[in-house]
């Protein structure tokens, strides 16, 4: 069997604590962060930012993804500054919210970047206090990966992150009972774990992200397996 490389959109859905945005932005508009971007992993290597890791922007309308996609499209070929942007969904007090999530964007940046969104057509909620809670957080992106063994593949843009294909989709409840259950088995928990679907010429491929900054393949195979045990496959 030959390895593949698959270029395509798909989904990472994953709970996060969030949090109003605390940093001076400047911005009058509602920006939450993600408090511990990859919960799951605890090593000891992940230096301490000053930057944060992801920004969420909440938008005061339901925007379908092509309109987000094409509002960033707008915004690059002005702003200066390189960055990356994409469409999701979370919760907020209880509400599903549209969000443009961005990585690779500073606090002091933020503020004149919502402005150009702004431009494009996007507008945002006002910014209001909101304390840190969980959520579900839906991030539709593009995929670059590389198949680098039998259904493990590696992110060709993030070479820390990597996809192990299962054969089924679980309900957020069970993935999440299974990861823990798994994480309590394995003597090398050090890893986040995130659920991911994306596109393909065959139809929808459901994944596991993983994102470890230690991993090897032999640990890869081991996850994979116990996934496939404990979703009986």
């Amino acid at each position: 069997m030959s390895l593949r490389n698959i270029q395509t959109i798909g989904t990472v859905i994953k709970k996060e604590k969030l949090a109003s945005v605390e940093n001076a932005t400047n911005s009058q508009y509602l920006i939450l962060e993600s408090l511990q971007p990859f919960p799951g992993y605890h090593g000891t290597t992940i230096p301490d930012q000053l930057d944060p890791d992801s920004l969420f922007a909440v938008t005061r309308i339901m925007y379908n993804d092509e309109r987000i996609i094409r509002a960033v499209q707008a915004v690059k070929k002005q702003y200066p500054i390189s960055f990356n942007a994409t469409p999701g969904t979370i919760s907020v007090q209880n509400k599903p919210v549209n969000v443009i999530r961005f990585k690779s964007i500073s606090y002091q940046a933020i503020a004149e970047i919502i402005e150009h969104f702004k431009e494009a057509g996007i507008e945002f909620q006002r910014s209001k206090k909101i304390a840190p809670y969980e959520s579900i957080i839906r991030i539709r992106k593009h995929f670059r990966m590389q198949e680098i063994h039998e259904h493990i593949f590696r992110d060709v843009d993030s070479p820390e992150t990597y996809y192990i294909e299962v054969p089924v989709q679980m309900r957020w409840n069970t993935f999440e009972k299974v990861t823990m259950h798994l994480k309590y088995n394995i003597e090398d928990h050090k890893f986040d774990a995130a659920q991911t679907n994306v596109f393909t010429e065959d139809g929808i491929m459901d994944l596991v992200r993983i994102y470890d900054l230690e991993c090897n393949l032999k640990k890869l195979q081991f996850i994979r397996e116990k996934y496939l045990e404990e979703i009986h496959v």
